[in-house]
């Protein structure tokens, strides 16, 4: 891919090209913009801290994210930008402190002059304008002290995005507008509430067993259903086969392999798809539990092989492997679509999936929405629980932080 190299030459052209490092417009946050020499090479956004927290907390705090940032291949400075809907009030000279969620960016300049990093600005956009959090150079003629503020009309009115060109550009919302479900009738809902009872009704009224995803998954080809359902458009969908596709989502082994599949491709499918049958029969054999049966056969040789990286590795965001970001949000505008259409009960195994596959874009925060919806409707959906520790963590995907170079702002 050609390179696009977006150069902004004042704060404000700065500013204006955040939003589409991050994909969609910070609030409530702090973004880590990221450089290597002169370019950027990645930004992550964190929550802002508690403003109650004390200096030990903020020490804490801003030590993990730039432990995150770290781990950028190459990244040797930065520019953090918080993002508030406080105010920054008139005083030319306040003290960084004085200035929304100063205390916190201190913490984090502190830090990254510990690391070694070059701190090139430290901005806040706010409810009543932009300023820099670092005093103004004696050059300008000002005392060390004074910090001027801009109007916010001086972002918007940034030309710099046209530097973009316009295939590449993105169309931004607030962080929420990436979780929006689309708009399903009811007509719609009900017609697929009720073939989605067929399926469910050849297995207990609890939901379908093992045994039964195993057997329905043999008649549907769940990773051939999986890519078909991901090569057309989602509202060309028939109600029998979204049906079957939620149904089959409902098995925990099936559910991770179309997950895995919408991000890595068709191969990784049927590599899971060959590990869970592996295990199924291993569990009818011996009657164990999968995690039984996981541990007995690796104390005792007969593991499936898998090739590196294996399919926990992915899981768990332990590769460099990328996924395929057009794969990914096919996905998600499949799933998407299945959540607005399925029952409430039903909902869980396809928010899971979308907090996953948002997770591996890097959109943790979109993720946690999603997962949040699902404790609610089930508050021990194990997945749910297992995203929620995981996310919560601050874990990101270790191919996060390979960052492609066909991008770059210079400043």
């Amino acid at each position: 891919m050609e390179k696009t190299i977006v150069k902004t030459p004042t704060p404000q052209d700065f500013l204006a090209l955040v939003p589409q490092l991050v994909g969609f417009l910070p609030a409530q946050s702090v973004v880590l913009v990221a450089f290597r020499g002169n370019r950027t090479c990645g930004a992550l956004r964190f929550n802002l801290a508690d403003p109650d927290a004390g200096p030990q907390e903020l020490r804490r705090i801003a030590g993990a994210l730039l432990g995150t940032l770290c781990k950028i291949p190459g990244v040797d400075a930065l520019v953090p930008v918080a993002y508030t809907d406080e105010s920054i009030g008139d005083d030319p000279a306040a003290d960084i402190a004085d200035l929304p969620h100063g205390a916190f960016l201190r913490a984090i300049l502190t830090r990254a002059d510990q690391s070694g990093f070059l701190v090139r600005d430290a901005l806040c956009v706010a409810a009543d304008g932009w300023v820099s959090y670092l005093a103004a150079p004696p050059a300008t003629g000002r005392p060390r002290s004074a910090r001027l503020k801009h109007p916010l009309s001086e972002i918007a009115e940034s030309t710099v995005n046209e530097g973009i060109p316009r295939d590449a550009r993105r169309e931004l919302g607030r962080l929420h507008t990436g979780a929006e479900l689309p708009r399903v009738d009811l007509g719609t809902r009900e017609r697929f509430a009720r073939r989605l009872a067929r399926y469910q009704r050849l297995g207990p009224d609890m939901g379908p067993i093992p045994e039964l995803i195993e057997m329905v998954g043999d008649m549907l080809d769940p990773v051939g259903t999986a890519e078909t359902a991901l090569g057309v458009n989602p509202a060309e969908l028939s109600i029998d086969e979204a049906a079957a596709l939620l149904f089959l989502m409902q098995g925990p082994a099936t559910r991770d392999q179309m997950m895995l599949q919408f991000a890595f491709g068709e191969a990784e499918g049927h590599r899971s798809l060959a590990l869970n049958r592996h295990y199924a029969q291993r569990q009818r054999e011996t009657g164990l539990s999968m995690d039984e049966v996981v541990e007995a056969d690796m104390a005792a040789g007969r593991a499936l092989q898998e090739t590196s990286p294996t399919t926990g590795d992915l899981m768990l965001g332990m590769s460099l492997d990328r996924p395929d970001p057009e794969r990914i949000e096919r996905g998600i505008r499949l799933l998407k679509l299945l959540v607005a259409m399925a029952p409430r009960t039903a909902r869980p195994a396809p928010l899971c999936m979308l907090a996953w596959l948002s997770w591996a874009l890097g959109q943790g925060s979109v993720a946690g929405i999603y997962l949040d919806t699902a404790v609610d409707i089930d508050a021990g959906y194990p997945m749910a629980l297992l995203l929620l520790q995981m996310i919560g963590s601050g874990h990101l995907p270790e191919w996060a932080f390979a960052v492609p170079d066909d991008a770059t702002i210079v400043p």
